[in-house]
C-alpha cells in the first residue's frame, strides 16, 4: 500500500509540473507587391511556451519571372545549406509553380546552437534577425519582427 501511495504521489507531481506549461500559437501573414507587380506572401507561425518564443516557422511564396525560378532556387539552396548545418535551424527552397518559389524556414530555439550560429554568420548575424536571441517574449518578437503583418 505504501508503494502505491508513493507511486500515485510521484505521478501527481509529474502531471502537475508538466501541466503548468502554457503553449500558444500566433499565426501572422503579410502580402506585398513589388514595383513590377510580383507578389510575395509571407506566413509566420510563432509557438510560445510561458510567453517565451520557442519555435518560429516562416513560409514565403514569391512570384517572379519564369526564367528566374530555377536560378533563384539554386542560389537559395546554396545559401540555406549554411543554415541547415546549425542545430535547431531548417531552411528549404522549392518550386511552387512555373512563376513562383517557396521558402520555408524553421527555428527551434530549444535546439538552436547560438555559438555555432554566431560562428557561421559572424557580423552578418544582427539583433534584427528573429533568430538572434533564444530568450524573447512574444510581445518583443511581435514588436521587432511582425510590423505590417496581420496576426490572429
Amino acid at each position: 500500500m505504501k508503494k502505491y501511495v508513493i507511486l500515485m504521489c510521484a505521478i501527481g507531481v509529474m502531471l502537475f509540473t508538466t501541466g503548468c506549461e502554457k503553449t500558444n500559437t500566433l499565426n501572422c501573414t503579410k502580402t506585398e507587391t513589388d514595383d513590377d507587380g510580383y507578389k510575395t506572401t509571407e506566413t509566420i507561425v510563432v509557438t510560445s511556451k510561458n510567453d517565451k518564443v520557442s519555435k518560429v516557422e516562416q513560409t514565403s511564396i514569391q512570384e517572379m519571372e519564369a526564367d528566374l525560378v530555377d536560378s533563384t532556387i539554386s542560389f537559395g539552396e546554396t545559401f540555406s545549406s549554411a543554415f541547415n548545418e546549425i542545430d535547431g535551424m531548417d531552411m528549404k527552397y522549392s518550386k511552387e509553380s512555373e512563376t513562383s518559389i517557396k521558402l520555408t524556414m524553421s527555428v527551434d530555439f530549444a535546439k538552436l546552437d547560438m555559438d555555432k550560429l554566431k560562428e557561421a554568420f559572424g557580423s552578418d548575424l544582427t539583433d534584427d534577425s528573429f533568430y538572434s536571441s533564444k530568450d524573447m517574449t512574444v510581445e518583443e518578437f511581435k514588436k521587432e519582427n511582425l510590423e505590417g503583418y496581420t496576426c490572429n
